[in-house]
């Protein structure tokens, strides 16, 4: 069913309707709060939690303007962005974040793993308008005009946050490889 659809029941008080919102969003939302908050399972499963119960809140405002991802984005970049106003983020370990695909060789999966990590801690290190950019273009794979309506920022600005946070990923990978070109 298309997601307006649901929602539409949802207003009508269908609650099955919203679990079927939530079990095809959970894990999207989930991940995306996951690496905003620097790989803290247990306050991205809240915050997740808070999405979800701040969609149902606000069900009735609910229009069918764009996807519906980016609807539940918008509100996941604010609570996270609410969140870290208050607590001071935790750095976890990369392998909260996603399980790694099987592979017969146990030294590509350990590279992959150190990878993803440098990967993930070099994110961490951004500033958090950053952050949100890099995370929403490549693992969302969004287009800079969707971002800019989800972080409520020009296009320009996206573009410029998002160049400047490439170069320090760019530079913290390089420094960390020892001035490899990455």
């Amino acid at each position: 069913m298309e997601d307006f659809i649901l929602i539409k029941k949802i207003q009508s008080g269908d609650t099955d309707a919203f679990e079927i919102i939530v079990r095809k969003y959970y894990q999207s939302i989930y991940l995306f709060c996951c690496r905003r908050l620097n790989g803290d399972p247990d306050t991205a499963a809240d915050i997740t939690q808070d999405v979800f119960l701040k969609l149902l809140e606000n069900i009735q405002s609910v229009r069918k303007i764009g996807k519906f991802q980016n609807y539940l984005l918008t509100i996941a970049v604010n609570t996270c962005n609410n969140y870290t106003k208050k607590a001071k983020p935790l750095y976890m370990d990369l392998e909260t974040l996603e399980d790694i695909e099987d592979t017969d060789n146990a030294f590509e999966k350990i590279e992959l793993n150190e990878l993803k990590a440098q990967i993930q801690y070099a994110i961490n290190t951004l500033p958090d308008y950053q952050k949100e950019i890099i995370i929403l273009r490549f693992y969302y794979d969004l287009k800079i005009r969707e971002i800019a309506t989800i972080t409520k920022a020009s296009v320009s600005t996206v573009k410029s946050r998002l160049q400047q946070g490439i170069k320090k990923l760019e530079r913290y990978l390089a420094d960390f490889r020892g001035g490899d070109n990455v």
